[in-house]
């Protein structure tokens, strides 16, 4: 959560820049005592890096919805002078909860401080330095994106989604809806910004969310993979990346998720005899569409990251791991269709059937990931934080990534493992992403497809 959503003042009527200072305000008092907060608009203004009409607006707000209050004291002769203050109690509340645990919180801290963020567009020319400080054609200031920088409404959102991240950067369970509760934006203004963070590659990337009736809960929301090595960020190295690439053909650059929703397509066409699926899977599935395939992958991934994580060493020496509790978690997470007209008895057959499939598929991802990661064995992969990140749908599984966290020290923040023949790896490590080309940094799910107008040629 953000500092902000500690208050107990309701902020409906505050817009995102608003709520931006707010959290500006609230971070810099914590740090370093409620006296320390700049106290008019022109200081909160250059503390920024923002305009001072962008400050008066959103103080008005702030003002208006009780979370600031307006405090003026006279200074010889002339107009008093004003300064602005997160009103007391609100600041006592704040004050209760400040070593309240934030898997991000050096970031956040970053994000709302007078740290002024740089960012360029994936696959744009670098700015120059004429260029960020250009004016616009009547002779205002351009706007921040214009500048290479990241605006305050963009900051709050990136905030909202990275308060709600897990240690790697995922963000699950935030819908539209909620987002935009907490930022003050609207649906049109969400969906644009949402697109300029993919855009500057501070979200790597997203896989929407969808109804249907598969999973327990109905619908599930879009899941956000945010990166926390953005040079923006400031900080080296939060996570290290390790892909491992094919370099050979093998069945692989088909992934689970592609066969399993081509089997159900082909049973739909009324081609049982060619698939590998069983029967009570496909009939679970039937008229499910392609973007709950996604969302199915995604949810096996999960519970694969955490399997290797809790398991590598026995995943690579035994035949049998404990993971009891792969089954209970699928099982929470999907929905069991009503009974058939066979029966009762039938219906648990079949519900057993889809629960052993996809426990199954779990382990058949975490085994593959443990055998093609496990060539390189200088890499400490047991003994830290493990996540799987989604690479580019249509490279199958013959490109896999994962991130790790905290990094090994002695390891680049990315290597890239290519098998270049069976059991032959050759490695290459890079001191930043960025080194790497663009094309592959998209496949190795590191970044998505920008604009194609601003891709290099």
């Amino acid at each position: 959560m953000l500092t902000i959503d500690y208050m107990s003042v309701s902020l409906a009527g505050c817009g995102a820049d608003a709520r931006f200072l707010l959290e500006a305000m609230a971070c810099r008092a914590l740090r370093d005592g409620a006296d320390e907060t700049p106290g008019n608009a022109k200081a909160l203004a250059k503390w920024l890096h923002v305009s001072e009409r962008m400050v008066s607006g959103a103080l008005g707000e702030l003002v208006a919805c009780g979370a600031v209050c307006r405090l003026s004291r006279g200074v010889g002769r002339g107009r008093p002078a004003v300064t602005y203050r997160i009103v007391a109690t609100e600041m006592a509340l704040l004050m209760e909860k400040k070593n309240a645990d934030r898997a991000q919180g050096k970031l956040l801290e970053r994000l709302f401080s007078e740290d002024d963020l740089t960012v360029e567009m994936l696959g744009a020319a670098p700015k120059t330095e004429a260029k960020r400080t250009a004016v616009t054609s009547v002779g205002k200031p351009a706007p921040p994106g214009a500048r290479g920088r990241l605006s305050a409404s963009n900051r709050l959102l990136l905030g909202t989604l990275l308060a709600r991240a897990d240690r790697f950067g995922q963000v699950t369970g935030v819908s539209n809806l909620e987002l935009i509760r907490l930022t003050g934006l609207d649906a049109e203004s969400l969906k644009h910004r949402l697109k300029r963070l993919l855009a500057v590659g501070l979200i790597r990337s997203y896989v929407p969310g969808a109804s249907s009736s598969v999973f327990r809960a109905g619908k599930i929301s879009s899941t956000y993979f945010l990166n926390l090595n953005h040079p923006a960020f400031g900080l080296k190295r939060n996570c290290a990346v390790v892909v491992h690439r094919l370099g050979w053909e093998d069945d692989r650059r088909i992934s689970h998720e592609e066969r399993l929703w081509r089997d159900v397509k082909s049973a739909r066409n009324g081609n049982r005899a060619q698939t590998e699926t069983p029967q009570a899977v496909i009939r679970f599935l039937t008229g499910q569409g392609g973007r709950i395939f996604r969302l199915l992958q995604i949810m096996l991934l999960q519970y694969a990251s955490e399997l290797l994580a809790r398991h590598w060493r026995e995943l690579g020496d035994k035949d049998f791991v404990d993971d009891g509790w792969v089954r209970e978690k699928i099982e929470e997470n999907l929905r069991k269709p009503s009974t058939p007209e066979g029966g009762q008895d039938d219906a648990d057959k079949e519900w057993k059937a889809v629960i052993a499939y996809f426990h199954g598929e779990v382990l058949k991802i975490a085994r593959d990931y443990r055998s093609r990661f496990g060539q390189a064995d200088w890499i400490e992969f047991d003994s830290r934080g493990l996540s799987i990140l989604p690479v580019l749908q249509d490279k199958g599984c013959s490109i896999i990534t994962v991130l790790l966290r905290p990094p090994p020290e002695w390891l680049s923040e990315c290597t890239i493992l290519l098998e270049e023949s069976p059991r032959i790896v050759n490695p290459k490590s890079y001191s930043a992403e960025a080194d790497i080309n663009l094309i592959d940094r998209i496949h190795y799910g590191l970044a998505s497809y920008p604009a194609m107008r601003l891709v290099i040629k």
